[in-house]
């Protein structure tokens, strides 16, 4: 018989005590404790690569002094937390974009924060993929809970935030990532924020369509680097560190580039 108690991994992984009012310890110790080894040593080795800091060492220091409107910004499980919101927008409105890509729509409440904090003639774009056409690249019970049930356990769905609203430029776009035509763009994207599919492969094709897409200038955001629960998003962004210049923002998930001129 198996025997599942509280164990160190709850210690180590804070972060894993916020779910546990939603899935089982069972299914989190089943789904996690196999990566922890490789994911630590991973993260070990990126954290020599790739720089943690503050906004303001990445960007010039007037970013940290700006102003940002944020509206309908509590979400639920899954999404990007307020400090990590907070950095998001003040990029949007230190680069000015004219147009945004999100790989990985979810409940949409970054993409209306994004909207709201661009300029007015910016278009916002974001992809998901059709849950009908949901196919599993990487089994993993929790990635799928937080794709479809919690949305269903918090009453929300693909784009809800934003749904609806006729005062922010939003485009939804429906397809597969991996395999989606971005030249509906019509131009390069100035912010792209990636945080679809979790798993290596998934996140190697989304970055490199971004690293094609993003215009000079132009910033990629990265989410769930440093987060045992999305092991391999850490083990890409370290294993292409060599070749980009990627800095992980301090107290997030979040790891960015800026593609300057």
């Amino acid at each position: 018989m198996k025997i599942f108690m509280t164990p160190q991994l709850f210690k180590d992984f804070p972060r894993l005590n916020t779910l546990r009012t939603l899935v089982s310890d069972e299914i989190i110790l089943r789904e996690v404790t196999p990566l922890v080894e490789e994911y630590q040593a991973d993260l070990a080795e990126a954290q020599k690569l790739i720089p943690t800091v503050n906004l303001n060492q990445v960007f010039p220091e007037i970013i940290e002094k700006d102003s940002i409107y944020l509206e309908n910004f509590f979400g639920h499980w899954g999404c990007v937390s307020i400090e990590e919101l907070c950095k998001i927008c003040l990029i949007v409105k230190f680069i000015k974009p004219k147009r945004i890509l999100e790989i990985g729509t979810y409940i949409g409440l970054t993409t209306l924060q994004m909207a709201l904090n661009a300029p007015a003639d910016c278009l916002t774009y974001t992809l998901d993929i059709p849950k009908e056409n949901r196919v599993k690249i990487a089994p993993s019970v929790i990635d799928e809970l937080v794709a479809q049930s919690f949305k269903q356990e918090f009453n929300t769905m693909t784009g809800s935030y934003f749904k609806e609203r006729h005062d922010v430029n939003i485009k939804q776009l429906w397809g597969d990532s991996a395999t989606f035509d971005y030249s509906v763009l019509d131009r390069k994207a100035d912010l792209i924020f990636i945080d679809a599919a979790h798993d290596y492969q998934s996140k190697k094709i989304d970055s490199e369509n971004a690293f094609k897409l993003i215009a000079d200038g132009g910033v990629i955001i990265w989410h769930n680097y440093a987060d045992v629960l999305n092991a391999q998003t850490t083990k890409y962004l370290k294993d292409i560190s060599a070749n980009y210049h990627l800095f992980h923002l301090r107290n997030t998930f979040l790891v960015v580039f800026w593609n300057k001129k």
